[in-house]
């Protein structure tokens, strides 16, 4: 059903062939069918209309698979725009009003707000444990190829984390830095809904009263991932604090718990960066409660393609107000522009008589680009439901960047405009639907009645998950609109990457994912179920999983090695109980379940080998052959596989040094988890090898 309806398949000519048949069975008298007869005219045309209603029956629109997908619990994921920090290469110390835009290549990054680029950047960083502090500041800053481990190789609880600031620091500021962290690859990504932590921090900066708390959103998972932090300093006023050689500004990190199953490497750090969103605004409503003057700071002023509304009355419509030079009465405004960008405008409802209430969006100023401007009308509602208006050249839409003006004549013959966002519910308003993909407005209830002119009051493109960057995009800024062949002059550079874009979903992919999930076991059946829960457990370094079942005691014994500093690891508390966790979603409730270490296994070596006369570091590159080819452990050798003889042996004799193998022997260590068969190792199921005593003679050939 999700495909395609057919409740009828007949065309036009069977459908019209078989009402003419039909006739003589309800009268006699009808005698002429010929196409001239009006019988037949008429006939003709319900032939049409019901093959049109039938067509209209056989469709499976959109909207209906939707909601079919939705009964089954999957509903499509929504257009969200792409996050990234930037740093202005001249260094800042200017105001970038909100909707400025920056430019890379066909893709266009804003500040949502008014953003200060205050040029504050890190000076040096130290490390604090116990009685040992460090200054880790040159191989952060400078050595962009090697990681420093910022808590040390072992993190305990107590460590602690300054970073000295220059600049003018300021209480309320919120301040972005970018960290980036090695071996990120072997994590699974964080679940957005698991409480997974591995360290708890605390984040304070210097006052004049000591150390204050800040709040910290924190991307990274205690330094683990590469992504933001964002501290927001309180109401105290932060101070220079002379603790260490350094004197600055600081913030500082304490570790109050650590369990990490990987010490933290950090590869680069940078302060003095802020936010922008990947987002083109083609028209803004900026909204204010009534006043005798308002202000606006946004870039998309420059355009001088402004138009003001005010609400007169509470809950009332809005009129649209012109810009007066202080000589009639009317609905006028004065307008200023002040040299910064800001545009002033003022309302005197005593000179005028008119002039916006006092309540909350009385006045509504409206922004558009240049090429929006002669397109703001996007079409007329008639009154009826599913009314469908495509919008040009605006795609992908942000639904919540997306609003329109409906301008309708009031019963006193005025010309009103009301504000209607795509999820108002009102019954005598205006209910609608925006397709981020296509572009199209669909009218689902029009409660406003007919022959309304729809206007854009704000419209927001993004090309979602396309403005991931990579990190190290450069972004310039707009060129002057009437000057737009003027090359750039300031430019800003990302040190991450760019997060969260994601694309609308269209149906067909929302079907497509349905059948994905059909096909996908909801629970673990296999062994291959089992180890593929195991290895997705979210947030965690999972670098080899074997699950081996016992059917005559219904149990599934599975053994998992992580990645962690230590060359054979053994399983944190931490991963035993999130592995645990994620296998409950997936075992059968008749299933027992036994999680079990790696045992690591030695295996001894004896070899007796003639090597080629003069032939330098034999010895040495023999034994990291051997090294080399017995390692189960870091390589992607699994649990319980065998150990060949042959071709072990096979390896050796081939080495360039080897001229013969005399005499080659392994045996796994007494009491290790291996048998010998015959000449082989196998291994046990939950076992990896590692080269144990080795026993090595090297000999000089006189051969030849």
């Amino acid at each position: 059903m999700l495909h395609s309806i057919k409740l009828n398949d007949q065309d036009y000519e069977q459908l019209l062939s078989e009402a003419l048949t039909r006739i003589p069975l309800y009268t006699n008298e009808w005698t002429n069918f010929n196409v001239s007869d009006p019988g037949i005219t008429i006939l003709q045309n319900l032939s049409s209309f019901s093959l049109l209603q039938q067509s209209l029956l056989d469709e499976v629109t959109d909207e209906l698979r939707e909601k079919l997908l939705g009964l089954l619990g999957f509903f499509p994921s929504t257009l969200r725009a792409a996050r990234l920090l930037v740093s202005p290469e001249d260094g800042g110390g200017r105001t970038l009003p909100a909707q400025e835009k920056l430019l890379l290549g066909s893709l266009c990054f804003e500040p949502e707000q008014q953003t200060t680029l205050v040029p504050w950047s890190i000076a040096a960083v130290f490390r604090r444990c116990g009685e040992e502090t460090r200054d880790i500041t040159y191989p952060l800053q400078y050595a962009a190829h090697a990681a420093v481990q910022v808590f040390g190789a072992a993190p305990q609880a107590g460590c602690e984390l300054y970073f000295v600031l220059s600049g003018p620091i300021e209480a309320g500021m919120t301040l972005h830095f970018y960290v980036g962290i090695q071996n990120e690859g072997w994590r699974n990504p964080f679940a957005a809904e698991d409480d997974l932590s591995f360290a708890r921090m605390r984040w304070e900066y210097y006052t004049g009263d000591g150390w204050a708390a800040a709040d910290c959103t924190d991307e990274t998972h205690g330094f683990l991932i590469s992504g933001g932090l964002h501290l927001t300093l309180g109401a105290a006023q932060p101070a220079v604090w002379d603790g260490l050689a350094v004197h600055g500004t600081a913030v500082r990190c304490v570790l109050e718990q650590a369990e990490y199953d990987i010490a933290p490497r950090v590869t680069q750090m940078v302060g003095g960066l802020f936010e922008v969103t990947q987002r083109d605004t083609h028209a803004a409503s900026f909204r204010f409660a009534g006043a005798d003057e308002i202000r606006i700071r946004s870039a998309m002023t420059r355009f001088e393609n402004l138009f003001v509304f005010c609400r007169e009355q509470p809950d009332g419509p809005y009129f649209r107000y012109e810009q007066g030079d202080g000589t009639l009465e009317g609905r006028f405004f004065l307008r200023q522009d002040e040299p910064d960008g800001t545009v002033v405008l003022r309302f005197d409802r005593d000179f005028f008589r008119f002039g916006p209430d006092d309540g909350a969006d009385a006045v509504c100023a409206v922004c558009y680009d240049l090429n929006t401007l002669h397109r703001r009308l996007i079409g007329t509602a008639f009154g009826y439901e599913d009314q469908q208006i495509e919008m040009d050249d605006l795609r992908p839409l942000l639904p919540e960047g997306f609003s329109v003006l409906a301008e309708m004549q009031l019963p006193d013959g005025q010309t009103g405009y009301y504000r209607i966002e795509p999820d108002d519910r009102r019954e005598d308003s205006l209910r609608y639907e925006i397709g981020a993909a296509d572009g199209m407005l669909r009218i689902r209830h029009n409660g406003l009645g007919s022959a309304v002119r729809l206007y854009l009051c704000d419209a927001v493109t993004t090309a979602g998950a396309g403005g991931n960057l990579r990190s190290g995009a450069r972004l310039s800024a707009a060129p002057d609109p009437y000057f737009p062949d003027e090359p750039p002059r300031v430019f800003y550079t990302a040190p991450g990457h760019g997060v969260g874009g994601r694309s609308a979903e269209t149906t067909e992919q929302l079907r497509r994912r349905l059948v994905d999930a059909l096909r996908r076991r909801g629970s673990a059946v296999s062994e291959a179920d089992y180890e593929q829960a195991v290895r997705t457990t979210p947030g965690l370094c999972i670098h080899k999983v074997r699950a081996v079942a016992n059917e005559q005691q219904n149990l599934v014994r599975i053994t998992v090695k992580c990645y962690t500093e230590d060359d054979r690891p053994a399983l944190p508390a931490c991963y035993l109980q999130q592995i645990m966790q994620r296998v409950e979603q997936y075992r059968m409730i008749s299933t027992r379940v036994e999680l079990r270490e790696p045992q690591y296994v030695p295996v001894d070596v004896t070899a007796v080998v003639h090597v080629r006369k003069y032939y330098e570091n034999a010895r040495t590159e023999i034994e990291e052959m051997l090294r080399r080819e017995l390692d189960y452990i870091t390589t992607e050798h699994t649990f319980g596989e065998t150990i060949h003889f042959t071709e072990l042996y096979r390896k050796l004799e081939t080495q360039p040094c080897v001229d013969g193998v005399y005499l080659l022997s392994m045996h796994p260590a007494p009491g290790a988890d291996a048998v010998m068969q015959g000449a082989d190792i196998v291994l046990g199921e939950s076992s990896l090898c590692h080269l144990g005593r080795l026993t090595l003679e090297i000999n000089t050939s006189l051969a030849h």
